[in-house]
């Protein structure tokens, strides 16, 4: 929510009259103007007031915002899961784990890798140099086979690249087709490959309507093979496995023969402790905010009782504690100093997480259970929320009062206006007819002149007779 811009205030135009006294009639009408003003000028100040109000309340809106949404981000690294896996040989197999997952210790030894069945096209009766415009059959439609699975192919035209695209749409999840040149770069002959999207024994066809086959060569691929905690050999038709709910494996690079990996899935701190970090931060900032605005030199909002309000609510977060010492942040590392900042021991929490992981987990619970999280997600619903918060509360008075004075200033600017028109009006019109006086006097005086100047002409010439 922007502030409203400050109306502008009336200004006194020069005003230029014609008679001796317009100078006068200026500062009269300056005066006037000036007088009448004085309550723009009031209202004016309390509009800037407000608007400065307005702003402090803004930026306490954002730090705290700021807050409440890494309280979020702290509930989403929680329920995304605080496992992680350590693997003895990162060569063999990579690990993904999510939040299903449960700690656990398991080897693997990957037997084989396993390949995909591969198939290469016949030559056309001439060789394809434009795949673009020619092909290698000019059916309507081809049949494609994977072990015993038929697909009937329409491709849009006969080309081979239409016939690779129709491929790909169509039968997408068998195979993946793709062009190759296997004459040179002067003579091209263009051919299809086909690779088989599963691992496995499952031969590649192609066959025209006719029934004539239009593979060239066709190799059958092999599935991957592996042991896990050395049970028998397990195959698979993908690379990636499941090794237990929530714990998939990537199969990268075949064991050494009797040499497994291990696959070691444990609580992880470290990702909690980045967003407890961040917490923390966003926490200072906020505490940094309300300490500006209290004391001597303090800002616009000192000694509003909302200032109260806000430092109860982070006093409540930096010392929570479900009733018991070992439920409380600063046993996990997490504590507050005098000045009222927030930090985290990083080492103290990862020392804490390890010994007592369930204990951490509990403390903080989430926002819509128990714990830490839910009462920090009540008291900054409290001071956030758009409907109830006590921010945006007084956001939304403010703004009322803005819009209210804005009102006030322009009845008051217009009020201004008219007098200064009613009065420049008057003043012109008294500045017209004192000129018209001073015309008048300059003509009678002029003619008293001459004629007083004439009758002293006539007595000189009569005393001189």
């Amino acid at each position: 929510m922007s502030s409203i811009n400050s109306p502008i205030t009336v200004s006194t135009p020069g005003f230029t009259g014609v008679s001796k006294f317009a100078s006068s009639l200026q500062q009269v009408l300056s005066r006037s103007v000036g007088i009448a003003s004085l309550p723009l000028n009031s209202l004016q100040a309390g509009l800037t007031a407000l608007n400065d109000r307005q702003s402090a309340l803004q930026s306490l809106d954002i730090t705290f915002s700021n807050l409440r949404q890494s309280i979020s981000s702290l509930q989403s690294t929680l329920q995304s899961g605080l496992l992680s896996a350590t693997i003895s040989t990162g060569s063999v197999v990579t690990a993904n784990v999510s939040s299903a997952a449960t700690e656990g210790a398991y080897s693997i030894e990957v037997e084989n890798l396993g390949s995909w069945s591969t198939a290469l096209s016949t030559a056309g009766a001439i060789p394809v140099t434009d795949p673009s415009t020619q092909g290698i059959a000019a059916d309507p439609y081809v049949t494609l086979s994977v072990g015993i699975t038929p697909t009937r192919i329409t491709p849009a035209s006969s080309s081979l690249q239409d016939l690779a695209t129709a491929i790909n749409s169509q039968a997408g999840d068998q195979v993946h087709a793709t062009l190759v040149n296997v004459g040179t770069t002067a003579h091209p002959d263009y051919r299809l490959s086909l690779t088989a999207v599963k691992l496995g024994t499952d031969a590649i066809d192609l066959t025209s309507s006719s029934g004539a086959s239009l593979i060239s060569s066709s190799t059958p691929g092999i599935p991957a093979s592996y042991k896990i905690d050395g049970a028998p050999s397990i195959f698979s038709d993908n690379r990636t496995v499941t090794l237990s709910p929530g714990v998939t494996l990537n199969l990268v690079g075949q064991s050494l023969s009797g040499q497994p990996a291990t696959v070691s899935v444990h609580h992880d701190a470290s990702t909690l402790t980045s967003a407890i970090a961040s917490f923390a931060y966003y926490f200072n900032a906020a505490a940094t905010a309300v300490k500006q605005q209290h004391g001597s030199g303090g800002g616009v909002l000192q000694g509003d009782s909302l200032l109260s309000s806000l430092q109860n609510t982070l006093s409540q977060l930096a010392t929570y504690s479900n009733g018991t010492p070992e439920g409380s942040l600063a046993n996990f590392g997490i504590t507050v100093s005098q000045t009222g900042q927030l930090s985290v021991n990083s080492s103290a929490l990862t020392i804490a997480a390890s010994s007592n992981f369930s204990g951490l987990l509990s403390t903080l619970g989430s926002t819509t259970t128990t714990g830490f999280l839910k009462t920090a997600s009540d008291l900054l619903k409290g001071v956030e929320d758009a409907v109830i918060g006590s921010i945006p509360s007084q956001e939304s008075t403010v703004a009322k009062q803005i819009t209210a004075q804005n009102a006030k200033i322009s009845a008051e600017q217009a009020t201004v206006t008219l007098l200064q028109t009613n009065l420049t009006a008057q003043i012109a019109k008294a500045d017209s007819v004192i000129a018209s006086l001073e015309s008048r006097v300059s003509y009678v005086t002029g003619l008293f002149a001459t004629f007083t100047g004439a009758n002293n002409t006539q007595n000189n010439g009569l005393s001189t007779l």
